[in-house]
C-alpha cells in the first residue's frame, strides 16, 4: 500500500478523483492541503488537514503528492513536494514552460524520486484496442487523424478564464487532442500548417491545429470553452477508418465502442468498463523507471507543443 497525500481539494480531486481511488487498496490517503475549512466532500477516515502550506510540507509523511492546485501554482508546488522528497503526480499541465519542466525532472533526479503528469485516458482499454489496432496495420497506412475535446463553459468565472491563474483553453482542453499526437501515434517532430487561438478578453478560449508529424500523418485537433460539447477522435486509414467517442474525460466508470467503417462494411467493438483514473493512479505508483522515463518525454513533447502555439499566436 502506498501512502498519498492530496494538495488542494479541487472540485475535479472532490467529484472525479476521490470516488475513483476510494475502495484502491494499493491507496492510503493520509492528509489534505486545503484552504477550504468545511473540507469539501470528504469521507475518508483518519485523515490529517493542513490549512498552511508549510505545515503541510514539514510534516508531509506520505510517499506521494497528488497536485491539483490551479494551473499557475503546478510548478512550485511540484517543486517544493520534489525537494521534499515525495513523489508527485499531478493534474496537466505540470507547468506552463520547458524550462520550469527541465527544473522539475533535475530534482527529481536529485532526490531519487518520481514525477508524473496525470493523463489518464491512456490507461482506459479503448486506448489498448486502437492503440493495438494501429500497430497491427490491419487497415493501412494511416493518412488522417481528426480529433476534438471542447467544453460548454459560457460564463467567464473561475481559473479556467484568469489568465494569472493559468487559464484558456490550450493548457486546459487543448492539452487532450494534442497529446495523442504523442501518447498514441508516437511522433518524433511536428509541421506546422496552421495554428490559430481565438482569444476573448486576453483569455485563449479556441483554437485549432492542423499540422503533419515525421511518419506523414495528418493531423485537424480543435478544442475550446464556450462550444457544444465535444470528445472524439477520428483516424482516416487506407482501408477504413476508426472513430471512438469520449476519448479523453469519462465518467467514474465507462464503457467505450470503437466503430471501424471499412470500404465495404461496418464493425462496432464494445469495450468493457473501466476506471480510468484508478488505473492510472497504479500505474504511477507502481511504475518502473523505464515507464516513469517514457512519460516523462510524453510530457516533454506536448508541453513543447503547446509553448509553440501560444507563441504563434501571440505572433498573430
Amino acid at each position: 500500500m502506498f501512502s498519498v497525500s492530496l494538495w488542494s481539494l479541487s472540485n475535479h480531486l472532490q467529484n472525479k478523483v476521490l470516488p475513483s481511488i476510494k475502495g484502491n487498496k494499493n491507496i492510503k490517503v493520509i492528509s489534505i492541503l486545503t484552504k477550504k475549512k468545511n473540507k469539501g466532500k470528504i469521507d475518508i477516515k483518519n485523515i490529517k488537514y493542513f490549512f498552511n502550506k508549510n505545515d503541510f510540507i514539514k510534516n508531509n509523511h506520505s510517499q506521494f503528492v497528488y497536485i491539483s492546485s490551479i494551473n499557475s501554482e503546478h510548478y512550485k508546488n511540484c517543486l517544493a513536494a520534489l525537494k521534499n522528497r515525495k513523489n508527485v503526480i499531478c493534474e496537466k499541465p505540470i507547468c506552463t514552460n520547458s524550462k520550469q519542466f527541465s527544473k522539475l525532472k533535475k530534482i527529481a533526479k536529485k532526490n531519487n524520486v518520481k514525477i508524473f503528469e496525470m493523463i489518464q485516458y491512456v490507461e482506459h482499454p479503448v486506448f489498448n484496442k486502437i492503440y493495438n489496432i494501429i500497430k497491427s496495420k490491419k487497415f493501412g497506412k494511416i493518412l488522417f487523424v481528426e480529433s476534438a475535446f471542447k467544453v460548454p463553459l459560457y460564463k467567464n468565472k473561475g481559473f479556467r478564464f484568469n489568465k494569472k491563474k493559468g487559464g484558456g483553453a490550450l493548457y486546459d482542453s487543448g492539452f487532450y487532442p494534442i497529446s495523442l499526437m504523442y501518447t498514441l501515434f508516437k511522433s518524433q517532430n511536428i509541421k506546422f500548417k496552421n495554428s490559430n487561438v481565438v482569444y476573448e478578453k486576453g483569455v485563449d478560449i479556441s483554437g485549432n491545429l492542423f499540422c503533419h508529424n515525421d511518419k506523414g500523418i495528418y493531423f485537424d485537433l480543435s478544442w475550446g470553452f464556450k462550444s457544444n460539447y465535444q470528445n472524439y477522435m477520428n483516424i482516416l486509414c487506407e482501408k477504413a477508418s476508426i472513430y471512438v467517442n469520449f476519448i479523453f474525460s469519462k465518467k467514474i466508470l465507462q464503457n467505450a465502442i470503437v466503430e471501424i467503417n471499412g470500404q465495404k462494411n461496418k464493425k462496432i467493438i464494445k469495450i468493457r468498463k473501466a476506471n480510468q483514473i484508478n488505473m492510472a493512479f497504479n500505474k504511477y505508483l507502481t511504475s518502473t523507471d523505464n515507464y516513469h522515463n517514457r512519460k516523462l518525454e510524453e510530457s516533454s513533447k506536448i508541453l513543447k507543443i503547446l509553448e509553440k502555439i501560444n507563441q504563434n499566436s501571440r505572433k498573430q
